[in-house]
């Protein structure tokens, strides 16, 4: 018995612990952290009011030698600074260029951009950081910003008073550490090298937090420290949680970010809905299944899949709530709906082509992918139906149930196909050879060489023989003919089938 599901059926935190989608993010997060990089972790507001981003770090946690986590506050100790952040100086000094000054006038001068790496489908360059020429170093601008001390000094140099001051006191007495944390790990001949682990979401002060991300990279990088030898900072986080230019600046020679984004997949939702939903036939009802039942149910749970897509807490919900009629899903769906309107309004942008394969989301898709109502899903970018963003029904409703009707019947439509063409020998009044040559197409005739290929003939060919009496069918083969070649059709045709059509394609399948 895993624990996917928690007592009450709701997605337990420890799911993020037998999922494969969330076992291979963490371990993404892990190699970096081996391999001597700091790293950012953002998460949906979702994963971390369900307890699930916590499970996450503490799965990457276990995976590391030597981490320390943030403790948390004591009660006497000074409160956390104000989370505004200063203003921005107007001169910035070059590294190496003996004190000469560029002036920029506003935070737009950084070039900042959001983390897409390398990587660049949106026309949106850069790896984090500074990549151009001329620009200036994560220390210098570290220092305009925080114009308290140099990096590696905790603003008046206790490591106690600067925007960062409160968390990395507690961290360094974790260590036993007298001095400025960042200026201890980097600089001791032999240096302890930890990776300090800080919940952005349990700190008061987006600043704070912010402000360590800046003063760790700059001076790890400064110090040039090889990747063995590196202190390393995980900081999970929510956006809110953190300044908004602070996975902008991240350099990707020290730091690398990473976004709970794309971590579903088709296997994790599938894997969800079958814990919610039991197994058909299981037990006592073993002895009362038929092929017909078995293929509802298989049907059911992959129409739950598809919809939910990555919204994983709405495929528990509606495997357990949809009667697994076509005609009830779109009422189902409405059922399950929870979800502010005003945050459902701004969720409803598609992005841009490929959005789905990039490591992040689009920044027009942010606020939707913190609500938990957006996602990347099988190389698609899917709005939860939670979200508003279509009808519980209509166009996309359709092709969900499409999608879901030719993953599970168009192979056993094929198989119901080749049982006719193995029984044409008995079957075609004027010999298979002449049937193929008179009902296959031309084309594929050619394609495959002058040879007659029954396995070729398609439903259609085999009904059309059998109107013409080229094939000696019963009533009943030719009721069941017609229904296949009427299913094949319509999912050709990018229409779910009804449940009327539904009903008669299973008894077809279960009788041949």
């Amino acid at each position: 018995m895993t624990e996917i599901l928690d007592p009450a059926g709701v997605l337990s935190p420890e799911a993020v612990r037998h999922l494969p989608g969330a076992r291979r993010h963490c371990a993404g997060v892990l190699a970096d952290l081996r391999a001597g990089l700091s790293c950012v972790w953002l998460f949906p507001d979702a994963e971390v009011e369900s307890d699930r981003a916590d499970r996450a770090v503490a799965e990457v946690v276990h995976g590391l030698d030597d981490a320390v986590e943030v403790p948390g506050k004591e009660t006497a100790h000074r409160p956390v600074p104000v989370g505004a952040a200063p203003e921005v100086w107007g001169f910035w000094e070059q590294p190496g260029g003996g004190g000469g000054a560029v002036v920029h006038g506003s935070e737009d001068a950084l070039e900042i951009d959001d983390g897409f790496g390398g990587w660049d489908p949106f026309g949106v360059s850069g790896n984090g950081g500074f990549p151009g020429a001329g620009r200036p170093s994560l220390a210098a601008a570290a220092d305009a910003r925080f114009p308290g001390g140099r990096v590696g000094d905790g603003g008046d140099g206790d490591g106690r008073d600067g925007g960062d001051g409160d968390i990395a006191a507690r961290l360094a007495r974790s260590l036993g550490l007298d001095g400025d944390l960042v200026a201890e790990l980097t600089g001791a001949a032999e240096r302890r090298t930890p990776v300090l682990v800080v919940r952005a979401w349990t700190e008061a002060d987006p600043h704070a937090v912010s402000r360590l991300v800046r003063r760790f990279q700059a001076a790890v990088k400064e110090a040039g420290l090889r990747p063995g030898d590196r202190p390393r900072l995980l900081v999970a986080s929510r956006l809110q949680d953190l300044e908004a230019d602070t996975v902008g600046l991240l350099d990707g020679t020290v730091s690398r970010p990473h976004w709970w984004w794309g971590v579903w997949s088709h296997l994790d939702t599938a894997t969800v809905v079958a814990d919610a939903m039991p197994r058909a036939g299981f037990g006592q009802a073993h002895s009362r299944m038929t092929p017909t039942k078995l293929i509802r149910h298989a049907l059911r749970r992959e129409t739950v899949v598809q919809t939910a897509g990555p919204d994983l807490g709405l495929a528990v919900e509606l495997g357990r709530v949809w009667s697994g009629r076509v005609g009830e899903l779109a009422s189902a769906l409405h059922a399950c709906r929870s979800v502010d309107a005003a945050v459902a309004q701004g969720s409803q942008g598609r992005g841009a082509p490929g959005a789905a394969y990039a490591p992040l989301p689009e920044s027009g898709l942010r606020e939707a992918w913190s609500a938990g109502l957006v996602d990347s899903w099988e190389g698609q970018v899917r709005h939860s139906p939670r979200s508003g963003g279509w009808p519980t029904g209509g166009p996309e409703l359709d092709k969900l149930v499409w999608q879901a009707q030719n993953r599970i019947l168009l192979p056993l439509i094929d198989d119901a196909r080749l049982g006719f063409v193995e029984i044409l020998p008995q079957i075609a009044v004027r010999g298979v050879t002449r049937l193929v040559d008179t009902y296959v197409r031309q084309s594929l005739r050619e394609a495959r060489g002058a040879a007659a290929d029954p396995a070729s003939m398609e439903l259609g060919e085999l009904y059309a023989a059998a109107v013409h009496r080229d094939i000696a069918l019963t009533e009943e083969q030719f009721g069941r003919l017609r229904t296949l070649r009427r299913a094949r059709n319509k999912l050709a045709h990018r229409t779910p089938l009804d449940d009327t059509l539904l009903q008669d394609l299973l008894e077809a399948l279960s009788g041949i």
